[in-house]
């Protein structure tokens, strides 16, 4: 049995917390929960890394949300 037979078609794991996930990034058509969930701002994507879990991705996303320090500052 191949090593990856055991894991499902579409599951992945989080580069940051190590969980595993679904993920429908490569499906056609394409169909994946992330697709619910507000856009991150271009700057913080990264086109070489991998998807990151729901909580992952939803704390990104709130990071993002949040203005920078300083951004308002005269």
């Amino acid at each position: 049995m191949k090593p990856s037979a055991s894991r499902p078609q579409g599951s992945a794991r989080c580069p940051r917390c190590g969980n595993a996930f679904d993920c429908a990034m490569h499906a056609q058509p394409f169909d994946c929960w992330c697709r619910e969930m507000p856009a991150l701002p271009p700057e913080r994507l990264d086109p070489t890394g991998r998807c990151l879990c729901p909580e992952c991705l939803a704390a990104e996303i709130a990071r993002a949300a949040q203005p920078e320090p300083g951004a308002n500052s005269p």
